[in-house]
């Protein structure tokens, strides 16, 4: 692809690449783009290569011009030179330099500037060659043949030729020696007003690279980094030091260091961050680490062994005791700890607790830096630091320790090594070997410590116990680490236990413990090299014996359950071993270090903690199961069945089931409070599935007597409410909810648990013996005489859906739900309430009910609150500001969701209309004025790739300026006359200055264009750097704007955004200092405010006053070289939205229909989006403060979904976003008396449950197909079938009827099952089907 030759720098950048590929389409438009760059790339070095060519062809002496390969030599240094040098005489040299010596030393302000622009001029422009010898050679007579060697080995087209070597390299030394002061002077400089923790450079990264490349233009490399370098330590130093000594008042000791280097972190990462910008411009990347090292971490290092060496002092005159006079210390925070008994003479030394506190926090601290610094040299792709060693070997190691044994700012041999080393470098964090001198102190400390604090708490807690208080205290789990576990399946990568896999609440004794082992953690963490082994080993084994301890604690109160102590203890017991046995996993994954010295980390307790949790779980699950069974449904008078009268006139069901649901809501509150959300639901499922099988063999063996037989449809009645009030707690899932087949599809994508299949089979086997004990006997005979059952397995109601809950509530769990799955507002509902009533806050449900029905949820949230309503309505600050924060939240959660773009604009849907939103967007880039919080996001994301071009433009005309307006670009002054008239007449030097105007306007042009075609070359993928849900809400936003229809029809509104954004910040003085680092003169804003104004011109927006002559020109001259291509690239962008949106939207909308391969794939994408929210920035936390807001408001929800209209007078009318402090809702405390006669929130009525409404003619027919067995076995129990009962004749003959086809044979009324719990447990296991 050939470009004009008027335009040889009219190229794109490659580097510009999308921060997030979203789609198919705009993975295949990078590609293209990206080949396209890359010849305009090559077209444009060729060009160069030409112009070059062609302006070296008056200075070429030679027989041939050169060719474009050799003008590429050119550029290296260590080519041979093969040009011919042009002679100049040594008096104008000297003239010259010496008039260059002369300006130096008088007062003018800027002669510095002045004077090193000029001799770059001259190289760049003329070819001069100046001398770049080392320092050191000025006073030797090397130093002429350094001159001569100098300038005739660089490829230049005019060299100085030295006749007298040493007086012009004199001079030559002090013109550059007065430069360099100047240079060293700028990079040295700290403000004195910013002494302090934070103090830094004055000069940005851009001008540091600067005043560096003007050093090693004066001097060898190795010597300016040699010297630079020395610069960084001494700043370094002083950082750390002003840190340490300008700390808060009153720390003294180890806290003083604590403080200072806990400030001094932040400055240290940005200082190396900046610093890795700057040398990346100049050296290798081994040198940018061997830079690092030397002046960085080692100087670090260094100054903290010699702060720690003072403390140590310090600390051993106060804690030192006399051998022999052990003194007893308080065994408080900061007291000392007991000495050591060290087979030596005098005086021994020993730490206190405090101190040692003080020094794990010290640790704490270096070891975030030192992560910070892995990650910033990863990040900058030059080293992987993971798993490197801190150390290094070989001979680097014998040039590390030669370092540390120079003075501060280093010899320039060492340094030199250092950085042009040839064998590859690792960053080197050499400040643990500052803590070797403590090593005894700290590993005697750490046991001591540790073993009294794990004394004393389990003391006190034995204090308690003794003194009758039964009830384990408790303590919050909250703000404690997040918890890291190795995975040994994925090698060496690390899981993090959720926020349902943690314990709410554990028993306080032991979280005092751990929480000293965590504070510790840090310090033997750092503690991974030989002669530092040894506190690492004493953490682990006195980790391993006071986590024993405690187990050993935790076990005998078990066994106290329920002896003397409550069940409620056991749940909390479980959830305590539970947090530490995932504690003591990430204690061995932080220790388990492949990179340092191995320490046994079997000492550690993880199998015992991990084998009492089954047994506690075991205990906690077989007692429940137990109480059930011996007491609780232990109800004679209830279960006499033979019983002629009835049971409380047949006025309510059996006090034991009311008392068994009663128990099991208690239960699920204690569950619900302390343990992890998932064991929560899964021991609570295990009891009711374990109880119920009890109920299902009692009522499957009973045969009543007349006025006993409706106590079992009540009972059965009254259990089955029952449970489908506690199967909301159960499932995670609708699915789980709805069907029961382990082995379906939809069942095994729902995933893990069991327990809900069977507790439906139960269920329905209960229902099964309702209706053919208790259903009408002429209905039943009609409808079982008509088509008799089958002796095999037929149809069964339960078989391909949950049929009970059809049974017990129609309305809801219709029979297509059942067969199909919930939709429309019964799935919302479901989906909700299963959100609401689940342990803990369930991210995948989550998700699923907020995109559910095109995102239902969230409109119905946005419709309620105050966004929605008139501007006049009053709303609360606090209120105001948490739903700017809920908007926020939900804003950042849709808008990552590439998979569902339309997701955002759907949810969004009713404020965006009634709020007026859409006119926000055509108007997007205006700053001026106060807009919605929603919109201020929106511009957030669409800014973000406008700062990117942004970034670039301001790069090409600073470098434009650099070039063609040298002094608008560094400096205001001209270079004396003086100083001209000595420049050599055979160096044909012609200052920028006399070119003219005309030459000036040209390339103010050229710049223009060469910039506009930058941006609309990358506008595609700027534009599809952009999530596909904020695409789809321009292209929504489009439709609505019909007003803007012609400003829009070229380009559409999010190029329309993403331009207007872009030429707010060229207009925006502060946007482009910012961008640049450094203080745009008025010359490059203006260039600036050019291209903004060549943009709007290509918008189509209208210049207030007389449009510019200039901006047509560069309009015209990209149109005369480059027809309609504007035209087409704005196309191509505007294609390229709508096209991947629409890509996105087609997948989508296949998952809209019903069956098993459609949920397998929402499950799927769901499962994915999950993934993606929570691995970015703040996705958890987003999650987590929506499903806040949802659980608080669930009432207005509820009732909203439900679309009844009749609600009570204290139903909420408005979304509360203000929640309080803590951003969240507690959970209803058990109200024993409440929970009494209440299903949930609704009140229990017993004659409600008696008169129960039972749908006969729909019931009976949906057991036709049951197998005959069943059928048989319990209608023997009806007690029409027993003898003696009395029985009219037509009841007698249906009865007979029966018999004969069922061959029944008679029976006598009574209990097949013994009310006893040990019969109960003796009787047959196996449930009738």
């Amino acid at each position: 692809m050939e470009w004009p030759g008027d335009f040889p720098h009219d190229h794109a950048f490659v580097e510009l690449l999308v921060p997030g590929v979203s789609s198919e389409l705009d993975v295949q438009q990078l590609l293209r783009d990206t080949e396209e760059k890359l010849k305009l790339n090559a077209c444009s070095i060729e060009q160069n290569l030409k112009e070059l060519q062609a302006k070296m062809g008056d200075s070429w002496t030679g027989e041939l011009p050169p060719s474009p390969t050799e003008c590429l030599q050119w550029f290296n240094l260590r080519t041979p030179n093969s040009v011919r040098p042009v002679t100049t005489g040594h008096q104008e040299t000297m003239d010259f330099l010496k008039t260059l010596q002369q300006y130096l030393r008088s007062e003018e302000e800027g002669r510095e500037e002045v004077t090193l622009q000029l001799l770059l001029n001259l190289s760049c422009q003329c070819g001069v060659s100046f001398p770049c010898t080392p320092s050191s050679s000025s006073s030797s007579s090397s130093s002429s043949s350094s001159f001569q060697q100098t300038a005739s080995s660089i490829p230049v087209v005019h060299t100085v030729i030295d006749d007298s070597s040493l007086e012009v390299q004199e001079v030559w030394d002090d013109v550059r020696l007065r430069l360099r002061r100047s240079l060293t002077g700028q990079l040295s400089s700290c403000s004195p007003e910013h002494e302090g923790p934070r103090h830094g450079y004055t000069l940005s990264v851009p001008q540091r690279v600067d005043c560096l490349q003007q050093l090693c233009f004066l001097y060898p490399e190795s010597e300016v980094l040699t010297h630079y370098q020395g610069l960084r330590t001494q700043s370094v130093l002083a950082l750390l030091r002003s840190a340490v000594t300008s700390g808060p008042g009153g720390e003294t000791g180890f806290d003083k260091l604590v403080a200072g280097f806990r400030s001094a972190a932040p400055a240290l990462t940005q200082a190396l961050g900046e610093e890795v910008l700057v040398l990346a411009r100049l050296v290798e990347p081994h040198a940018i680490l061997g830079f690092l090292n030397a002046a960085y971490l080692g100087t670090v290092a260094r100054e903290l062994a010699s702060m720690m060496e003072r403390e140590r002092e310090t600390a051993l005159k106060d804690n030192t005791t006399l051998s022999g006079k052990i003194r007893r210390y308080p065994a408080r925070s900061r007291a000392t700890v007991a000495p050591m008994e060290v087979p030596q003479k005098g005086r021994t030394f020993s730490l206190t607790s405090h101190q040692l506190g003080a020094l794990t926090q010290l640790a704490s601290t270096l070891l975030g830096l030192e992560s910070s610094v892995k990650e910033l040299a990863t990040n900058m792709a030059f080293i992987n630091c993971a798993g490197e060693t801190p150390a290094v070997k070989g001979i680097l190691k014998k040039t590390r320790e030669e370092t540390d044994m120079t003075t501060v700012d280093g010899s320039k041999a060492t340094t030199d090594n250092l950085l042009h080393t040839p064998e590859a470098l690792v960053l080197e964090f050499d400040w643990r070997s500052a803590f070797r001198g403590l090593v005894p102190q700290m590993a005697h400390c750490v046991k001591v410590v540790l073993d009294d604090v794990c004394a004393k708490s389990l003391e006190q807690e034995e204090v308690l116990n003794a003194n009758g208080h039964t009830f384990i205290t408790l303590s919050s789990t909250a703000g404690h680490p997040p918890i890291t576990v190795s995975n040994t399946l994925h090698g060496d990568s690390s899981h993090t236990y959720s926020e349902r896999e943690s314990p709410k609440m554990i028993a306080k004794f032991c979280g005092v413990i751990m929480a000293e082992l965590d504070a510790l953690l840090p310090l033997a963490v750092a503690c991974r090299e030989g002669s530092l082994l040894e506190v690492r080993s004493s953490f682990v084994e006195v980790c391993g014996r006071v986590t024993l301890a405690a187990l050993g604690r935790l076990e005998e109160r078990a066994q106290q359950i329920p002896s003397s102590a409550p069940l409620k203890n056991l749940p909390a017991l479980l959830a305590t071993c539970i947090y530490v046995h995932q504690r003591l996993d990430h204690y061995h994954a932080r220790l388990s270090d492949p990179t340092a010295a191995r320490v046994p980390l079997t000492l550690l307790p993880i199998q015992k903690y991990q084998d009492t949790v089954e047994a506690l779980r075991d205990q906690l699950t077989s007692y429940c199961v137990q109480v059930c069974f011996t007491s609780i449904l232990h109800d004679a008078e209830s279960h006499y069945w033979a019983d002629p009268k009835p049971f409380y006139e047949g006025e309510r069901c059996s006090f034991s089931l009311q008392m068994w649901f009663y128990f099991l809501c208690g239960l699920r509150s204690d569950l619900w409070a302390v343990l992890p959300a998932e064991l929560a639901r899964e021991a609570l499922a295990q009891v009711l599935c374990d109880t119920l099988q009890l109920l299902v063999r009692r009522y499957a063996r009973a045969r009543p007597s007349y006025k006993r037989h409706l106590q079992i449809r009540c009972d059965i009645t009254a259990v089955l409410l029952y449970v489908e009030q506690l199967m909301w707690s159960v499932c995670d899932c609708p699915e789980a909810l709805v069907r029961f087949d382990p082995s379906s599809p939809v069942a095994i994508v729902a995933g893990g648990c069991n327990w809900p299949p069977r507790i439906h089979s139960l269920c329905d086997q209960l229902l099964t013996v309702m209706v053919v004990v208790t259903a009408p006997l002429s209905m039943l005979h009609g409808t079982f005489m008509s088509i008799p059952v089958k002796t095999s397995t037929q149809h069964h109601p339960g078989s391909t859906g949950v049929h009970w809950l059809n049974a017990i509530d129609p309305d809801l769990f219709t029979e297509q739900s059942i067969r199909d799955g919930l939709t429309g507002l019964a799935a919302s509902g479901c989906q909700l309430r299963l959100l609401t009533s689940d342990p803990g806050s369930s991210p995948r449900l989550l998700l699923r009910t907020l995109l559910h029905r095109d995102c239902h949820l969230p409109r119905i949230l946005l419709e309620n609150s105050h966004f929605c309503e008139e501007s006049g309505s009053e709303v609360a600050p606090e209120n105001c500001k948490a739903g700017d924060d809920f908007m926020v939240a939900l804003f950042n959660l849709l808008a990552s969701l590439n998979d569902v773009p339309e997701a955002l604009t759907q949810a969004l849907g009713p404020y965006l209309d009634r709020g007026r939103i859409w006119e926000h967007l055509y108007a997007l880039a205006d700053t001026t004025r106060t807009v919605p919080v929603l919109v201020s996001c929106v511009r957030g994301v669409v800014v973000k790739p406008s700062r990117g071009l942004l970034g670039h433009l301001v790069s090409m005309v600073t470098a434009w300026q650099a070039a063609e307006e040298p002094s608008g670009a560094l400096f205001r002054r001209d270079v004396p006359e003086s100083v001209l008239a000595k420049v050599p007449r055979e160096w044909n030097y012609t200052p920028l200055e006399s070119r003219g105007r005309e030459a000036t306007s040209k390339s103010v042009i050229s710049l223009a264009v060469q910039a506009l075609s930058f941006i609309l070359t990358n506008l595609p993928l700027a534009a599809a750097s952009l999530p596909l849900p904020i695409r789809f809400l321009f292209h929504v936003a489009e439709k609505h704007l019909s007003q803007h229809a012609r400003q829009l029809r070229s380009m559409g509104l999010l190029l329309w955004a993403l331009l207007s954004c872009l030429v707010q910040g060229l207009e925006d003085p502060d946007s482009v200092d910012q961008i640049s680092g450094l203080a745009l003169d008025r010359g490059a804003k203006d260039r600036l405010a050019l291209l903004a104004e060549c943009l709007q011109a290509t918008m189509g927006i209208q210049q207030k006053g007389v449009p510019k002559p200039t901006v047509h020109k560069v309009l015209q001259a990209l149109e005369d070289n480059r027809p309609k291509w504007i035209t087409l690239q704005l196309q191509k962008a505007r294609k390229l939205c709508s096209d991947s949106v629409f890509e996105r939207g087609g997948e989508s909308g296949a998952v809209q229909e019903t069956g098993v391969a459609a949920a397998e794939l929402t499950e799927q994408k769901i499962g994915l989006m999950l993934l993606e929210v929570c691995h970015k920035a703040g996705g958890s936390d987003y999650l987590r403060q929506i499903y806040h807001i949802i659980q608080g408001n669930e009432e207005l929800l509820m009732s909203r979904l439900s679309g009844n209209t009749d609600l009570p007078d204290d139903t909420p009318q408005r979304v509360n976003f203000d929640l309080g402090s803590e951003g969240h809702v507690a959970p209803a405390p058990f109200n024993p008396l409440t929970q009494f006669d209440h299903i949930g929130r609704k009140k229990l009525e017993q004659s409600a449950v008696v008169d129960w409404a039972w749908d006969w003619p729909r019931l009976l027919p949906a057991y036709q197909g049951m197998r005959r067995v069943t059928f048989t076995t319990l209608l023997a129990n009806r007690w029409e079938m027993q003898d003696g009962a009395a029985l009219e004749d037509e009841e007698r003959v249906l009865v007979e009827e029966l018999r004969k086809a069922f061959s029944v044979s008679h029976s006598s009324p009574g209990p097949q099952d013994l009310p006893g719990a040990q019969q109960t447990q003796r009787s047959e296991q196996r449930t009738p089907q």
